[in-house]
């Protein structure tokens, strides 16, 4: 499965929605909706950045990267 985000799941539980993040952020909507669908299939570490400043702005509580992404690692057995 590899890295996936948890974006869509955190703004729900701070009440913020993609919309407002991404006029906030400043950012295109559609990078906000790719994140929270995981259809992204790269971001810029400065977009990121900015999201993540955005995030602990908007929320008001300190946040990390685990608070975003997730690492699932492949199952073996999925493979073959």
């Amino acid at each position: 499965m590899g890295i996936t985000f948890k974006l869509e799941e955190l703004l729900q539980e701070i009440g913020i929605t993609k919309n407002a993040l991404a006029r906030e952020a400043k950012i295109r909507p559609n990078t906000i909706y790719e994140m929270c669908n995981n259809t992204s299939k790269r971001i810029e570490f400065k977009t990121f950045n900015t999201v993540m400043e955005t995030l602990i702005r908007l929320s008001g509580r300190p946040l990390t990267l685990h608070d975003v992404l997730e690492y699932i690692p492949d199952n073996e057995s999925e493979k073959h």
